[in-house]
């Protein structure tokens, strides 16, 4: 019997199955049958905020590659992505300073996502090397993961950089697909199969230039955030978590609602938030950004549906409030989203 560490353990965010599950379903293939298969629930895989076990991820991916010849699956699923689909992780990369910021913040908080891989950057002469460091054996889930990861690696910057990036070349430790034409046409650049490693090569002034939605006071509250969720994730659980998710659960009633559903008052709320250098009005502030992203990510949805969603009771005071946080509109914010979308397909 395989021996499970804690490592295989380990909770993280099942965002990576949903998209799996998505990117099969628009493929006409199936995804219920591995779902069953697995034990892990649709339903669960759906659902904002759902964490699952780093091994039984593992598991679900094996069995999707036994029941699905498409090899270029990695690749399409990578496609998928957005930063908003990483919550508040997403944010504090759009909201940085630069490219460089944005890498740091990757990398320190990177068990936020469902990656396998670590980043790394390094310097080399005036390019920089922005790498894939695979944390998995050898096999058909490690090809499969390396290929998704270093795709959502160079969409998500784009994005957040609001442009395609010029990457000079691109480097894959794995043998060269029958896809891979495809993905030289959306890079533009070089593909060197069969490397020694995996990354991407810029130039190095690119890191420096700033993004279009940087925002120091957004980005300090996403960083907060990050470090509150890793120790959550580790076992550790800070009264700020619990009021975040009575906020949630309370459809964002207000402050009463809130004690309602810890079963504290008011002044022992604020009291213990205080104590933690937060407030509920902080709080309340920071998550209806996070999930504002995240809902206007997805096109499905009006302006009403969301303004709904984070109760507010018309949508003009969420338009309101959004340009308050970030500056521009929330039609502004999926415009941009529609146009990089177009571009990179």
């Amino acid at each position: 019997m395989r021996e499970i560490n804690s490592h295989q353990l380990a909770l993280r965010p099942a965002v990576g199955l949903q998209l799996l599950c998505q990117t099969l379903d628009e493929l006409g293939l199936e995804a219920e049958q591995v779902c069953k298969q697995t034990g892990l629930s649709r339903r669960d895989l759906d659902t904002p905020g759902q964490l699952i076990a780093r091994n039984d991820e593992v598991r679900f991916i094996e069995a999707t590659l036994a029941a699905v010849d498409r090899p270029d699956l990695a690749f399409r699923v990578g496609m998928r992505y957005h930063f908003g689909v990483f919550g508040v992780w997403g944010l504090a990369l759009a909201t940085s300073r630069d490219l460089s910021q944005a890498l740091e913040v990757a990398q320190e908080f990177i068990e936020l996502t469902h990656s396998f891989a670590g980043l790394s950057v390094q310097m080399q002469g005036n390019q920089a090397q922005i790498g894939i460091e695979q944390d998995y054996p050898d096999g058909p889930v490690q090809a499969f993961v390396l290929e998704r990861d270093l795709m959502v690696t160079l969409m998500i910057a784009s994005e957040i950089a609001g442009r395609r990036l010029p990457v000079e070349r691109v480097d894959i430790a794995l043998p060269e697909p029958a896809h891979s034409a495809m993905l030289s046409r959306l890079l533009d650049c070089e593909v060197r199969w069969r490397s020694d490693h995996t990354a991407a090569i810029i130039s190095l002034a690119e890191l420096g230039k700033p993004l279009p939605q940087a925002n120091p006071i957004t980005w300090s509250a996403c960083v907060r955030q990050c470090r509150e969720l890793v120790a959550r994730q580790g076992g550790e659980e800070p009264f700020s978590l619990k009021v975040r998710a009575a906020i949630t659960r309370s459809r964002f009633r207000g402050i009463g609602a809130v004690c309602d559903y810890l079963q504290l008052s008011e002044r022992s709320l604020r009291r213990r938030l205080s104590d933690e250098g937060t407030s509920f009005r902080e709080i309340q502030q920071a998550l209806r950004l996070e999930l504002a992203e995240q809902y206007l990510a997805d096109h499905s949805l009006s302006l009403e549906q969301v303004a709904e969603r984070l109760g507010y009771s018309e949508a003009a005071n969420f338009c309101h409030a959004f340009r308050n946080w970030t500056g521009r509109t929330p039609s502004s914010l999926r415009k941009q989203n529609q146009r990089l979308s177009h571009k990179d397909r």
